[in-house]
């Protein structure tokens, strides 16, 4: 295992739009998840309902924002020994239909060699941010089409 796991999705809408949904209505796509897109800012994770009962999984600080191109954050789980740096990165990219806007979507998240169980994180990490890009891509890609 590496340092780093990557997950990459073309969306068919605009930096901007995906930008938008990213932040602005980041509770439709990752309701657990609480952060303001500023430098400095806390973020957090609590736990889905259910079991969870909405304890806090993880927590971190909001480290670089770039406007419709970048988010980039550190967080920790209270079992891990260390932090990840996670990067949600956005470029705009010709595609097949000149008439429509398409957009690269990165998800990096770095430092999982440094964890105890940094191959268990890395293959759970993996699956949740394909997940997590699914459902981010759908709500921008309806939102700009509607």
């Amino acid at each position: 295992m590496g340092d780093s796991i990557r997950v990459a999705a073309q969306a068919q809408c605009s930096p901007a739009q995906l930008w938008h949904t990213l932040v602005d209505n980041r509770a439709a796509w990752w309701p657990e998840m609480e952060f303001t897109a500023s430098p400095g800012s806390p973020l957090a994770e609590r736990a889905a309902g259910g079991d969870g009962g909405g304890q806090q999984r993880a927590s971190g600080t909001v480290l670089a924002v770039a406007r419709d191109r970048l988010l980039s954050f550190r967080w920790t789980m209270p079992e891990w020994n260390a932090h990840t740096v996670v990067s949600i990165s956005l470029a705009a990219l010709p595609g097949p239909d000149p008439e429509t806007d398409y957009t690269d979507v990165v998800v990096t998240e770095s430092g999982l060699g440094g964890l105890a169980e940094g191959a268990d994180v890395a293959r759970t990490h993996t699956e949740e941010w394909a997940d997590h890009l699914a459902s981010l891509i759908s709500l921008a890609e309806n939102a700009s089409h509607a």
